[in-house]
C-alpha cells in the first residue's frame, strides 16, 4: 500500500462515525509539518487530492469540496528602490542559455518577413541586440531590432525562444501622418484582423475587447489614432493580462501602423476549480471583518483571472500610500511572482456610516473586491471596488 494510503487510512475508515470536525481533521493532518515535509521531498503532494477523493467515495463522507493543493501565496519579498531597479534591469544573456535561442540571423529574417507583409519597402537593419528582461514575472529574452524604412525608424522585438513578434513601433507615423479617412468600427476590426494574419497571429485565439478611435497628444500635436485590443479567453473568461494591442492611422485610405504590442504579463496557470462560490464569499467576509465592522449590505462573486498582488498585505500593515513613503529611496517595496490564476472575484459593499474616524480607518472601510484562489481558497490579492452607479 502506498505511503499516502497508509497515512490517510489512519485518519479515517468506514467503521468510524463522521466527527463534527471531519474536514478540519483531514486538513490539519494533511498539512501537518511532518507529513508535508515527507511528501514535499517526494514531490507528490498534489496526489493527495486523489487520496482525498477516495475517502469521500469509500466512506460516504462529504469533505466540503476540500482538496489539498500546494499553497500559492508566498510572503512578499522586500526590496529597497535600488535593489528593485537592479532586479528588473535588462542584462546580457549568459552564454550557456544562448544554445536554446533562435539565431540572430533567424531573428533578422523574421523581422524582415513581418515588415514586408505589412507593406514596408526597402528596409535596412541598422542594429540588433539580444536583450534579457530579468523582471521576476517576465524573465523574457528577446532580440531588439532597429531598422530604417524611407523616413521611418522602426523598432521590433522578437521573442528569442520561439521567434514570435513581441512588439513593433513606428513613432514616425504619429509624427508625420494624419488620420484623415473616416471608417466604421466594423472596418477597423476588419483591418485589425488583416494585420493579425500578416504577422502570423491566429485571431481565433483572441477575443476583441476594445475598439475605438482616440485623440492623443504627441509632441504637442493632437492625433486621432485607432486603438484596437484583443485578449485571450479561457473557459469563457477574458484574460486581461494576455492579449494584443494595435494602433493605426488611416491616411488617404492607406493603413499606417504606429504600434503592435503583444501583452504577456505573467504566465496563466489554469488552476482547477475546487472552491465553491459560497465558500469564496465566506472567506472574503471573514477577512473583511478584520478591517471593518461596517455592516455588509451586498456580496457578489464572479469568476475571473487575476495575478497575486499586495493589496491585502498592505491593508494588514497599514501601508496606506506607498507613493508618499517613496521619497528618500530607502523604503522597502513589496514584490511577488505575478502568475495569473483562476479566482473568484468577491465584491463586498458596506452600509455607509457618517462617523468620526481616522483617515486610515476610512480607507479600511472602503468597498473591496477580494481575489480568492479558485483552487486553494487563499486570498491572493484584491482591489478597491468602484463606486456604485446611481440607478
Amino acid at each position: 500500500m502506498d505511503e499516502i494510503d497508509k497515512y490517510i487510512k489512519k485518519i479515517v475508515t468506514k467503521k468510524i462515525e463522521e466527527p463534527p470536525s471531519f474536514e478540519k481533521a483531514i486538513r490539519e493532518a494533511l498539512y501537518s509539518e511532518k507529513f508535508y515535509k515527507r511528501m514535499r521531498k517526494r514531490k507528490i503532494i498534489k496526489t493527495i487530492s486523489t487520496a482525498c477523493a477516495t475517502i469521500v467515495l469509500t466512506s460516504g463522507v462529504a469533505v466540503g469540496g476540500f482538496i489539498a493543493y500546494e499553497k500559492v501565496w508566498k510572503e512578499p519579498k522586500q526590496y529597497t528602490y535600488e535593489e528593485l531597479k537592479n532586479t528588473i534591469a535588462q542584462s546580457e544573456v549568459p552564454e550557456e542559455e544562448k544554445a536554446n535561442l533562435i539565431s540572430e540571423e533567424d531573428a533578422k529574417n523574421k523581422a524582415l518577413e513581418i515588415v514586408n507583409n505589412l507593406g514596408y519597402e526597402n528596409q535596412e537593419i541598422t542594429k540588433i541586440e539580444l536583450q534579457q528582461n530579468m523582471e521576476e514575472y517576465l524573465n523574457e529574452v528577446f532580440y531588439e531590432i532597429n531598422m530604417i524604412e524611407k523616413n521611418y525608424n522602426i523598432n521590433i522585438k522578437i521573442n528569442a525562444l520561439n521567434g514570435e513578434l513581441k512588439s513593433l513601433e513606428n513613432t514616425g507615423i504619429l509624427e508625420n501622418e494624419e488620420n484623415n479617412t473616416e471608417i466604421s468600427k466594423e472596418q477597423a476590426e476588419q483591418i485589425t484582423s488583416s494585420i493579425y494574419n500578416k504577422i502570423g497571429i491566429n485571431e481565433n485565439e483572441y477575443k476583441l475587447s476594445y475598439c475605438n478611435k482616440e485623440k492623443i497628444a504627441y509632441n504637442g500635436k493632437s492625433k486621432e489614432v485607432w486603438n484596437v485590443e484583443s485578449n485571450k479567453e479561457y473557459h469563457g473568461i477574458i484574460n486581461p493580462y494576455e492579449g494584443l494591442k494595435v494602433n493605426f492611422i488611416i491616411n488617404s485610405e492607406e493603413v499606417k501602423i504606429s504600434s503592435i504590442v503583444k501583452i504577456q504579463d505573467g504566465a496563466y496557470e489554469d488552476n482547477p476549480e475546487v472552491i465553491t462560490e459560497q465558500e469564496a464569499k465566506n472567506i472574503a467576509i471573514e477577512k473583511e471583518k478584520e478591517f471593518t465592522h461596517n455592516e455588509i449590505l451586498e456580496v457578489k462573486a464572479i469568476k475571473g483571472i487575476e495575478k497575486i498582488n499586495n493589496f491585502i498585505i498592505e491593508l494588514e500593515n497599514n501601508i496606506i500610500n506607498m507613493n508618499e513613503k517613496n521619497t528618500n529611496g530607502n523604503n522597502h517595496l513589496y514584490f511577488n511572482k505575478l502568475n495569473q490564476r483562476n479566482v473568484w472575484l468577491v465584491e463586498l459593499r458596506h452600509k455607509e456610516e457618517n462617523i468620526n474616524i481616522t483617515p486610515e480607518q476610512r480607507i479600511l472601510n472602503k468597498d473591496k473586491i477580494f481575489y480568492i484562489d479558485i483552487t486553494t481558497g487563499e486570498i491572493i490579492g484584491g482591489r478597491y471596488a468602484e463606486k456604485s452607479q446611481p440607478n
